[in-house]
């Protein structure tokens, strides 16, 4: 194979188009299909701009094969420019950063081209200003207002905003939240000499500043699940509990409890519902700790993805949500703050605003008392419920980007305002088509899961195809065959992301066509039928081989 191309038929109704600012070529979305020449894409070119980046970058997350692409060529939907004129399907979407829209969108990109003549990227330092534009540039509070408007219809609770600059900073301040709501509950409940008791009896020190002391830490809990992903800063690190290489070697804060995601939990074998000053009074606190328990008082909150990304694309099942539903309708009362991690469910990407709106429906306690963003809001942020923040002190909430990139707040403002419209080729709201297309994207994959078996019975290469929305999902039997199939889906024009121990996740548009679902589902066909091929292959040329030695 050299030259590899999907073959689906082009639907000349679509007329969402990309017209190229550096070349005026314009390219309609439906008619695009995939078309790749394998020898370019590993070729010297892509050798040697693979070598530059990694001699003067440090390695992040990079596969082994030069997987370029080029979004000032072609680019359009999930459809992206690779080196010369390849041209790939995006299943990773910059897993997920990109706009739920993929490229460059008819009716958001021409508003951004204009905007970005005039403030490219142009930052506010903190909340030194207040900004307003007499020619329409959206500001902070024109994006802080939409996004309080979606929490209030989603939940019927009064949010506010704080905005970061990424994903990982808008956990870290949702902890922020947490902790500090429960210091203040605390030190309510607590006389200063219980207070002190405390901090002594759990060996805290204090550390003297220039003109006070203060305690060196607090005994606050969060409670986090195995598989979790929440972003690569201290604490939001520490909460993760994906992979080994993301936390090895690094220091974590203390006072976090990892439970398993997606299970029948017990919270009895985990939480001590003894009253706090009884603790204290009896020098028991440090023996519940050390116990493994935690005491009920000192939980501050529970951080949960709606959807589990990196652990697996996890989708919860009802007697997870169940278990966790009654614990936070028990505890709330216990100052227990529930942080939905939207940072990649948000925006319509399951079909509704945020993820835990899927399962909120049904399980009431689920209304989040915080929920952070980032990825495809293309700035971080934690929207927070008002009665949290009373009477916080200036300058709990601070930093450089916390009134945001204005650009990138342009790009949050304008894509919400689409989301609002009807696509004209879908004929339906985004969010209908969100959950209508994952639905035809699964049902696609489960025909290709027979294609597959009846192929290559017994393998089971394709099971537990699963997903909500446009976040998708399938195992297949282990991690080095996820491994190749993304290498091989690469040089057949598709980039896609292995996900956990051993899943493929297929990151679709909130406006996929049908056509492109087909195109992913052929793209795979090919690719796994390969990968398969070669499998047996080799073994059977093992198999010959110990054959004739014997």
């Amino acid at each position: 194979m050299s030259i590899y191309s999907t073959k689906i038929k082009a639907n000349k109704a679509d007329q969402a188009e990309f017209t190229n600012p550096f070349t005026n070529q314009v390219y309609k979305r439906g008619e695009l299909n995939v078309k790749v020449n394998s020898k370019e894409l590993v070729g010297e070119r892509a050798m040697a701009i693979m070598k530059r980046q990694t001699d003067s970058i440090i390695s992040t997350t990079h596969p082994d094969f030069p997987a370029i692409i080029d979004p000032t060529h072609i680019a359009i939907g999930p459809f992206v420019s690779g080196l010369d004129d390849n041209l790939f399907i995006d299943t990773v979407l910059g897993v997920g950063t990109n706009g739920v829209f993929g490229y460059n969108h008819p009716k958001v990109f021409p508003r951004l081209q204009k905007l970005g003549s005039i403030i490219p990227g142009y930052m506010a330092a903190g909340t030194d200003f207040f900004f307003d534009s007499r020619h329409g540039a959206p500001a902070a509070q024109d994006l802080a207002e939409m996004m309080c408007a979606e929490l209030k219809t989603a939940y019927g609770e009064e949010y506010m905003m704080n905005f970061a600059n990424a994903g990982t900073e808008s956990n870290e301040n949702a902890l922020k939240v947490a902790m500090f709501s429960k210091f203040r509950r605390v030190k309510e409940q607590l006389s200063d000499k219980q207070y002190d008791s405390m901090c002594e009896q759990l060996e805290i020190k204090k550390v003297e500043l220039p003109n006070d002391t203060m305690w060196s830490n607090y005994p606050f809990f969060i409670i986090a699940f195995k598989g979790a992903f929440h972003g690569r800063t201290t604490s939001s690190n520490t909460i993760s509990y994906s992979k080994r290489r993301q936390k090895e070697g690094y220091q974590s804060i203390p006072y976090v409890m990892h439970l398993p995601y997606n299970e029948k939990i017990d919270f009895t074998q985990y939480i001590d519902t003894t009253p706090l000053k009884e603790l204290i009074e009896k020098k028991n606190l440090k023996a519940v700790i050390d116990e493994g328990k935690i005491p009920a008082d000192l939980l501050a909150g529970i951080i949960m993805e709606p959807i589990q990304g990196e652990g697996g694309y996890i989708v919860p099942e009802s007697d997870f949500l169940d278990c966790l539903n009654t614990f936070l309708g028990k505890y709330r009362s216990r100052g227990v703050i529930l942080i939905s991690d939207e940072v990649q469910t948000g925006l319509y990407r399951t079909g509704t605003f945020s993820g835990m709106q899927n399962w909120y429906k049904d399980y009431p306690n689920l209304k989040p008392d915080v929920l952070s963003f980032a990825k495809p809001l293309h700035v971080g942020g934690v929207m927070v419920q008002k009665r949290l923040l009373n009477d916080w002190p200036a300058g709990k909430f601070s930093g450089t980007w916390s009134e945001g990139n204005l650009l990138a707040i342009a790009v949050a403002v304008y894509t919400l305002e689409e989301l609002k419209n009807e696509d004209p080729t879908l004929g339906r709201s985004y969010q209908e088509n969100c959950v209508e297309a994952g639905k035809y994207l699964r049902g696609k994959l489960s025909q290709l899961a027979e294609t597959v078996e009846d192929n290559f019975p017994g393998t089971c290469a394709m099971s537990n195809i699963r997903g909500v929305g446009q976040m998708n999902a399938f195992d297949m039997p282990d991690g080095d065959l996820v491994n190749k199939v993304v290498h091989q889906a690469f040089l057949h024009g598709m980039h896609i992301l292995g996900t956990g121990p051993n899943s493929i996740r297929i990151f679709g548009t909130v406006d996929q066509r049908e056509r492109e679902a087909d195109m992913i589902v052929e793209v795979l066909e090919d690719v796994i039928l390969n990968v398969l091929k070669d499998e047996a292959d080799k073994s059977s040329e093992f198999t010959t081989v110990s054959v004739s030695k014997k």
